[in-house]
């Protein structure tokens, strides 16, 4: 689960449409740009992204790192550890 300070960071991103790339455990990596942040059917947390043009829900668990793609006052890289 996600902390409420994380949380914020999330919805930062959202809020700016601060392109990101977001890292899991495992090595997978997405980017694009983050439009909302909600549940899937299974109640997943999710971030909604614009990844090359597609809306997709994009699953947050086990990711370790948000990256801010382009300069912005808000962050730069976001340690998030292993979400179980």
């Amino acid at each position: 689960m996600i902390t409420c300070d994380q949380s914020d960071y999330l919805e930062i991103a959202c809020l700016y449409r601060i392109p990101i790339a977001l890292g899991w455990v495992d090595g997978r990596r997405v980017e694009g740009t983050p439009l909302d942040t909600g549940y899937n059917e299974k109640r997943e947390e999710c971030l909604l992204m614009d990844v090359g043009g597609n809306q997709q829900w994009v699953v947050l668990a086990n990711f370790e790192a948000m990256t801010a793609l382009v300069e912005n006052k808000h962050f730069t890289e976001v340690r998030f550890g292993a979400q179980r």
